[in-house]
C-alpha cells in the first residue's frame, strides 16, 4: 500500500495551508470590496432619490404661496406673489437637478420632462391670469381647478419617484422597507398638503364649501389615515435614532394630534354654512399648513439617515480592506512557522505515537520509541501511553464482567419471576426472532377462571402457588414448537407452530382437563381450579403478533361468557376446520368448542 513520506505530507500539507490561506484572504477581500461597491452605488442611487423626493417635495410646496396669493386683491398680493416666484424658481431647480443627474447617468428615456415641464408651465399660466383678476371674479370652482392641477402634476412626477427608488433597491436590496417607508412620507405629504388645496378656496371667500370639494377631500382624508396606517408600523419599528423617533413623535402630536381633526371639523362645519369671514377662513388655512411640515422633515430625515449609513459603511470597509490585508500576511506567516513546529516537534512524533497505540488496541506487540522532543504535551502523551495500556486491561476485566450482568438483567427483565415463564416483554422478544410467520402460529390465550375469588379465599400466597403449578404444567409443554409464556395476571399465553388446528385443540383441551383433574397443595390447603382457553389461527396473512394475539383474546372471552373451563376458537378458525372437513371423506365436521 502506498504511503507518502512524512516529510513530503507536511510539505504537501503546508502548501495547501498557505494556499488555503491566502485564498482565504481574497475571499474576505472580495466580500469586502463587495461591500463598498454595493454601499458605493447605494449612496449615489439614495442621492438621485433624494433629488427627486426634493423636486416633488418643492412642487407640493409651491401650493402656499399660490393660495395665498389667490385670497388676497392682486395690489395687495405683491408679497404673496414674491413668495410664489421664490417656491417656483425651487421647483424648477430641483426638477433641473434631477435632469441634470439624470442626463450624466444616461438614465431612463421614458421619463418625460418636456411634458413635466409644459404641465407645468400651463398650471402656473392658469394661475397667473386667474391673478390678475380681482378676489371677486375668482371663482371657487377655477381656484379648485387650479389647485387639483397642481395636484395632478404631483401625480405625473409619482413615476420619477418610483423610478429613483427602484434604482436605490437594485443597488441594495437591504434598504427595500426604508426607501418605501420615505416614499409613503412624501405621499402623506402630499395628500396633507391637497386636503387644504380642495377646501381653501370656499374658505377664504367665505363661501360654503361646495359639494365636489366635500367629496373630494373626503377622498383625501381616507387617503391620509390609509396611509398613516400601513406606515405607522413600519415607522415604529424601523426608527433607530433619536431624531427620527422626535420627528414621529412630532407627527402624531403636531399634524394628527392637531392640523389634521383641525381641518376635518372646519370641513364638517363649513359644509353646511359658509366661513364668517375671509380673514377666518384664511386663519384655518394658516393654522393648518404648518402642521404639514413635520411630515417632510421626517421624509427627509429617513433620507439622511439611509445616505449617512451608506456613507458609514464606505468608511468602514476601507478600514476592513487594510485589517484583511494585515490579518492574511499574519495567517501566512503563522502558517509557516506552525508548519515547521508541526513537523519537527510534534507531527513525527505523534506518528510514532499513533503506531503504538494502534498495536495497543489491537493487542499486538510492538516496539516502544521513546519521545525524543520539547514539547511537554507530547511528552505527557507517552507517559499517558503506559497509563493507556494498564487501564486497557482493566477495561477488558470489566467489559467481561459487564457482558455477564448485562446478560442476567435481560434475562430478568424477560423473564416472570413467580412463575419461571417468559413474561410479556419476553415473549414478543422470541415472537421477534421467528420473524414474520405468525400465520404458521396457532394461539392460545388461557385465564384460569375465578382467580380473584381463590386471592379473595385463600390467600395471595395460595395464589401464588397456584400460579406456579399451571406454570410447571406449561414448562413441561414448552419446546421448540411451543412457546408459553405469563401474559399478565392469571392469563397465559401458549404459540403453537402447526398448520394442523384440530391438534392444537387437542392439546388445549388436554391441558384444560388436565388443570381440572389437578390438586394445587397450598398453603392454605387444597384448592383446584379449572382454565378457560381462546384458540385462534388465520390461514391467511397476518398483520403482527399482536393481532393473533388479540383475536385469540376475543375467543378467550367468548369461553369466558359460555360459562368458563372450556375451549373456544375464533370464527376463522372454526371456518377453516369447516373447510378441510368439507373436503374430508369420512365424514363430520369436528366439535368448536369443549367443555
Amino acid at each position: 500500500m502506498f504511503r507518502l513520506p512524512s516529510l513530503d505530507l507536511i510539505r504537501i500539507s503546508s502548501v495547501i495551508a498557505l494556499s488555503a490561506s491566502m485564498i482565504i484572504g481574497s475571499i474576505a477581500l472580495r466580500g469586502v470590496l463587495d461591500r463598498r461597491e454595493i454601499a458605493t452605488e447605494s449612496l449615489r442611487q439614495l442621492r438621485f432619490f433624494e433629488l427627486a423626493t426634493a423636486a416633488a417635495s418643492a412642487m407640493t410646496k409651491e401650493r402656499l404661496p399660490l393660495e395665498t396669493a389667490l385670497s388676497l386683491e392682486p395690489e395687495q398680493s405683491l408679497g404673496a406673489r414674491a413668495d410664489l416666484r421664490g417656491a417656483r424658481l425651487s421647483t424648477d431647480m430641483a426638477i433641473a437637478r434631477l435632469h441634470q443627474h439624470l442626463g450624466e447617468a444616461a438614465a431612463e428615456p421614458d421619463l418625460n420632462f418636456n411634458f413635466l415641464m409644459t404641465l407645468l408651465r400651463d398650471e402656473r399660466r392658469l394661475a397667473d391670469s386667474l391673478l390678475t383678476l380681482p378676489v371677486k371674479d375668482r371663482q371657487t370652482s377655477l381656484q379648485l381647478r387650479i389647485a387639483r392641477g397642481m395636484s395632478a402634476i404631483s401625480e405625473t412626477f409619482v413615476p420619477f419617484v418610483d423610478r429613483a427608488a427602484k434604482r436605490v433597491i437594485e443597488a441594495d436590496e437591504s434598504l427595500t422597507g426604508r426607501v418605501n417607508v420615505a416614499r409613503l412620507l412624501g405621499a402623506l405629504y402630499e395628500s396633507a398638503t391637497r386636503l387644504a388645496s380642495e377646501v381653501t378656496p370656499a374658505l377664504k371667500r367665505s363661501e360654503k364649501i361646495p359639494p365636489e370639494a366635500v367629496m373630494g377631500s373626503m377622498r383625501v382624508q381616507q387617503r391620509i389615515l390609509a396611509l398613516w396606517d400601513v406606515g405607522v408600523s413600519q415607522l415604529e419599528f424601523g426608527i433607530d435614532s433619536p431624531e427620527l423617533s422626535q420627528a414621529m413623535a412630532a407627527i402624531r402630536a403636531v399634524y394628527f394630534g392637531k392640523g389634521f381633526p383641525f381641518l376635518s371639523r372646519a370641513i364638517e362645519t363649513h359644509s353646511r354654512k359658509p366661513v364668517a369671514s375671509a380673514e377666518q377662513g384664511s386663519r384655518i388655512s394658516a393654522v393648518y399648513a404648518p402642521t404639514t411640515f413635520p411630515i417632510v422633515h421626517m421624509r427627509d430625515l429617513y433620507v439622511e439617515a439611509m445616505m449617512q449609513e451608506a456613507e458609514a459603511v464606505q468608511n468602514s470597509t476601507l478600514q476592513e480592506m487594510r485589517l484583511v490585508l494585515s490579518l492574511s500576511a499574519l495567517v501566512l506567516v503563522m502558517t509557516a512557522t506552525a508548519a515547521w513546529v508541526l513537523y519537527r516537534q510534534m507531527l513525527r512524533p505523534l506518528f510514532g505515537l499513533r503506531d503504538q497505540i494502534l498495536a495497543l488496541c489491537e493487542r499486538r506487540p510492538i516496539a516502544r520509541r521513546p519521545y525524543e522532543g520539547s514539547v511537554d504535551a507530547v511528552q505527557s502523551l507517552y507517559r499517558a501511553l503506559d497509563t493507556l495500556a494498564a487501564r486497557d486491561r482493566e477495561r477488558m476485566i470489566l467489559e467481561e464482567e459487564r457482558a455477564a450482568l448485562a446478560e442476567k438483567l435481560r434475562t430478568l427483565s424477560e423473564t416472570d419471576e413467580l412463575t419461571s415463564l417468559p413474561n410479556r416483554r419476553g415473549l414478543f422478544v422470541r415472537l421477534d426472532c421467528f420473524g414474520t410467520q405468525a400465520r404458521e402460529y396457532v394461539a392460545i390465550l388461557g385465564d384460569i377462571d375465578h382467580f380473584k375469588a381463590v386471592n379473595d379465599t385463600c390467600g395471595h400466597g395460595a395464589g401464588d402457588e397456584v400460579l406456579a403449578a399451571f406454570s410447571a404444567l406449561l414448562r413441561k409443554r414448552a419446546g421448540a414448537d411451543v412457546v408459553a409464556a405469563r401474559y399478565g395476571g392469571e392469563e397465559f399465553a401458549i404459540l403453537v407452530r402447526s398448520d394442523d388446528v384440530e391438534s392444537v385443540l387437542a392439546f388445549a383441551e388436554d391441558l384444560r382437563a388436565e388443570v381440572e383433574a389437578m390438586t394445587v397443595e397450598t398453603s392454605a390447603g387444597p384448592v383446584r381450579v379449572t382454565v378457560s382457553f381462546g384458540l385462534a389461527h388465520e390461514r391467511g396473512p397476518v398483520s403482527s403478533w399482536q393481532t393473533l394475539l388479540t383475536l385469540a383474546d376475543k375467543a378467550l372471552y367468548d369461553a369466558k361468557s359460555a360459562g368458563r373451563n372450556r375451549v373456544r376458537l375464533t370464527n376463522a378458525t372454526i371456518a377453516a376446520l369447516e373447510d378441510r372437513s368439507g373436503d374430508d371423506d369420512h365424514g363430520a365436521a369436528p366439535s368448536r368448542t369443549t367443555a
